[in-house]
């Protein structure tokens, strides 16, 4: 017997006893849960407000583990290189209970899954072990998570510069009403909420520990990455190094703003029809490929029996691609 074979079974047999053992935990809570049911009526009831569910308790457990392995990983000054990008994805209020190596952590459990996943059907097929398929599988779980963070920090970022224009008014208001910078600040991260409101909590504790307000703000830039925010950071930069009014200056930030904010307006409402028009053509591809497949699921097979089907796929692909990269900055307007 060879050793891939031993190694699958090895494997495979952890699995059985892995299921096994987890049936005998349920089947233990089951029974455990109907003894109680028979001492109901002979004890006294109470209101347990507090009561922690089933997913709660896997929610803590996972975290705890989580933590375990987090702190492994911290050792590794690769690791933490690597896990400072992830700072921008924390909360204000998470910070005292998320790392951005917790992020890591995940990363590497879901690579880690999606290899045992694999595994695992590899056995069914009774295949044997592949290590580049492994190895794919692993770069697949442990990059997915990105994409997920990515998407909900663009939407995060549309948020924030929704909101920016509302934080400077404010702002510009507290200063005429005789505010300083942190009551302003304070002002804007109690009237207002969502991501601005947490963006803005982050100003106010990087002010308290001492930091200039010019300093402040790029580091507010270098998390969202926005043009507003830069626009902002080099006011301020400005007003450092040449001084001046800052009333004045948020008074000019504002109306900048206003006008900004206008424009886009204007130019989404005129290029409404084009918008659509260009979802409509990315998608139409996508959709007769389906309905091919659909009517005839054998039709694209001749392409994925030669190099040069492959080949051809690939070219397909890439000026796919290149066509909605090339749409998009046509279409696309700088401010």
């Amino acid at each position: 017997m060879s050793t891939i074979s031993i190694y699958s079974l090895l494997f495979l047999g952890a699995f059985l006893i892995s299921i096994v053992l987890f049936i005998i935990v349920i089947v233990n809570e089951l029974h455990s849960a109907k003894l109680l049911k028979r001492f109901d009526d002979f004890t006294l009831k109470y209101n347990d407000e507090h009561e922690v569910s089933f997913f709660d308790q896997f929610s803590y457990y996972l975290e705890k583990w989580i933590k375990k392995i987090a702190k492994i990983l911290k050792k590794s000054k690769v690791c933490n290189d690597y896990a400072k990008s992830y700072d921008k994805y924390i909360e204000y209020d998470e910070k005292e209970k998320k790392e951005s190596i917790d992020y890591i952590t995940i990363k590497f459990l879901i690579g880690i899954a999606f290899v045992l996943l694999n595994l695992f059907t590899m056995m069914l097929k009774v295949n044997k072990l592949n290590p580049i398929s492994c190895l794919f599988t692993f770069l697949l779980g442990f990059f997915l998570p990105d994409i997920a963070l990515k998407i909900e920090f663009q939407k995060k970022r549309k948020e924030i510069e929704s909101g920016l224009l509302k934080a400077i008014i404010i702002m510009n208001n507290s200063f005429k009403s005789g505010k300083n910078i942190m009551q302003a600040i304070s002002t804007v991260k109690s009237e207002l909420d969502g991501p601005i409101a947490d963006e803005f909590k982050k100003i106010y504790l990087d002010i308290t520990y001492g930091l200039s307000l010019e300093v402040v703000f790029n580091r507010f830039y270098e998390r969202v990455k926005l043009e507003d925010a830069k626009y902002i950071a080099s006011s301020l930069t400005l007003l450092n190094k040449t001084g001046g009014n800052i009333v004045h200056v948020f008074a000019t930030i504002e109306k900048s703003f206003f006008n900004k904010k206008r424009m886009v307006d204007e130019l989404n409402s005129l290029t409404a029809s084009s918008q659509f028009v260009f979802r409509v053509l990315t998608i139409l591809p996508i959709v007769f490929t389906l309905v091919i497949l659909i009517l005839n699921p054998t039709y694209f097979m001749p392409l994925f029996q030669s190099a040069f089907g492959f080949f051809f796929l690939f070219l397909i692909l890439c000026l796919y691609i290149f066509y909605i990269l090339t749409i998009k900055k046509v279409m696309k307007v700088k401010m």
